[in-house]
């Protein structure tokens, strides 16, 4: 038997939500990259971010450098922001497999984004990987109250097209997102950043595994 099949037997969802960054993107490391040079910029050395902070949004990771440095935190929030924008608008790139993968899923289920990412980020980023047109809804940080690991924007996503999270899959990357998931009430197919171990009810090494494709072909074509 399948990992696949072991852990979600006969069911099927009825939509499914993805996360952006790396996941969709590879830009995981950019975001680690816009902190360090924020950092930087202080006079602070980061050799280092913390596996704790993959996946946070600006919004939380910028009061904790502001509070490090001495700084108010709006300023810093910003700097993040700008910084990470212009490295996302340089050298993003989608993640090996995952525009494939999304086209397939896109034509058998309603698909969605749900990302931590500030909303001129992340469409910039989408349309750098192939992705605009593809999801029938894209929630972003900006546009609930509590990013993740808190559940809304995956309930945002979830109402956006109309389904119970109950009924929707998340792939995730990273432990926040995971949790933000499960949260919601959904299920979770976890494919782990480096250094991350999202709880998902089956993890993967990336979108191109045969077996995501194999499941995915029998879903049936969407109505």
């Amino acid at each position: 038997m399948s990992d696949i099949c072991r852990a979600f037997g006969s069911w099927r969802p009825h939509g499914v939500i993805f996360d952006c960054d790396g996941l969709l993107m590879d830009t995981e490391s950019l975001w680690i990259d816009t902190q360090r040079m924020v950092l930087e910029s202080y006079g602070v050395s980061a050799e280092r971010t913390s596996p704790e902070l993959v996946g946070l949004p600006a919004s939380v990771i910028g009061p904790r450098i502001a509070a490090h440095v001495g700084v108010e935190s709006g300023a810093v929030i910003t700097q993040l922001l700008d910084t990470n924008l212009a490295l996302v608008r340089e050298s993003a790139v989608a993640m090996p497999g995952a525009l494939r993968f999304v086209t397939e899923v896109s034509s058998r289920r309603p698909v969605g984004v749900a990302s931590n990412s500030a909303r001129p980020i992340l469409d910039v980023s989408l349309h750098h990987g192939g992705f605009a047109g593809l999801f029938d809804v894209v929630v972003s940080a900006d546009e609930v109250t509590r990013p993740k690991p808190a559940p809304d924007v995956y309930i945002a996503a979830c109402t956006d097209l109309g389904l119970s999270p109950q009924d929707c899959l998340a792939f995730e990357d990273s432990e926040a997102g995971a949790r933000a998931a499960v949260a919601a009430g959904m299920r979770v197919i976890a494919i782990p950043s480096p250094g991350q171990q999202p709880a998902g009810d089956v993890t993967f090494d990336s979108l191109e595994v045969g077996a995501l494709s194999d499941w995915v072909q029998h879903w049936g074509c969407r109505t």
